[in-house]
């Protein structure tokens, strides 16, 4: 692998760092993204001839994403929706719902092909497709990006810094956020690490498990995180975890993090910027 494809696909580590002062005395930070795909994620999956999981993952944008805005706004808790651009534009209303409810609004892809395969040019089409669709639809210009399926490839975290985007979630390279520099003179991308067992498609697609599974990997890991002092980037998909019996998974988890009392539920892109001041205070000299 070349410098510059290193540079654009492995964060430096985080070396056993200090953990940081997170916000207001935090020990621990989570983010709860939702990943919606409409049913374009099961078709990149499986095929557009695959009516089977076609009509499952319809429960996606009818009922699903409904679901987690309403037990978001019964927990008060801030999320980001990470949308397929096709989905988007299926549904506007749910971008709209989403966004006026104060949640983040970031990319996820145009109809959720995977981006480990796709030229430089086929990438900028497909991220600046998404965004200006996005952007038009609530006025705010997304500054994140998950890609689908987490693939990626070499010119995935160059392409989001060179196009102004603040942070990236498809690389796990440790438990803290890491800023990505292929290009040291633009602003940093800022990676927060994902992570199936963090991931609801895990528990209840790929095996099919009781809720309470979830809940309490999800509660061990957060104990050991917050121990830590680290962050934990939760993800969701409305046709899988906006179903009756996963979302409880969901209140559950939220449930047990608010009551501990301190940790940071927020926007990815409120921990990104968070995380890019302290780079820029340490770097000069200043403390975390």
């Amino acid at each position: 692998m070349s410098s510059s494809e290193d540079a654009g696909t492995r964060p430096a580590g985080e070396r056993r760092a200090a953990p940081p002062a997170w916000p207001a005395g935090h020990r621990a930070a989570l983010i709860v993204s939702i990943d919606v795909d409409g049913e374009y994620g099961v078709i990149a999956h499986h095929g557009a001839d695959d009516w089977y999981w076609r009509a499952q993952a319809l429960y996606d944008l009818e009922a699903g994403v409904w679901r987690l805005l309403e037990i978001l706004a019964d927990y008060d808790v801030k999320a980001t929706f990470c949308w397929v651009g096709r989905a988007a534009e299926d549904r506007p209303d749910a971008v709209l719902a989403a966004h006026r409810a104060g949640h983040e609004i970031a990319t996820h892809g145009w109809d959720h092909r995977t981006y480990a395969s796709m030229t430089r040019d086929e990438q900028r089409e497909d991220l600046t497709r998404t965004r200006d669709l996005l952007a038009s639809l609530t006025g705010t210009t997304p500054v994140g990006h998950k890609s689908p399926f987490w693939r990626f490839n070499e010119h995935t975290v160059p392409l989001l810094q060179e196009l102004g985007f603040r942070w990236n979630m498809d690389i796990a390279a440790g438990d803290l956020p890491v800023a990505m520099r292929p290009h040291p003179e633009l602003a940093p991308v800022i990676q927060l690490p994902p992570s199936r067992l963090w991931d609801d498609y895990s528990f209840f697609v790929d095996w099919v498990t009781p809720p309470r599974h979830a809940f309490e990997l999800w509660r061990d890991d957060l104990d050991v995180l917050r121990a830590e002092g680290k962050l934990m980037c939760l993800t969701l998909h409305p046709w899988v975890g906006g179903r009756p019996g996963p979302s409880r998974a969901l209140t559950q988890f939220l449930d047990y993090a608010i009551a501990l009392g301190d940790v940071w539920i927020a926007r990815a892109d409120h921990v990104a910027l968070w995380w890019q001041e302290r780079e820029r205070d340490l770097a000069a000299g200043s403390p975390s």
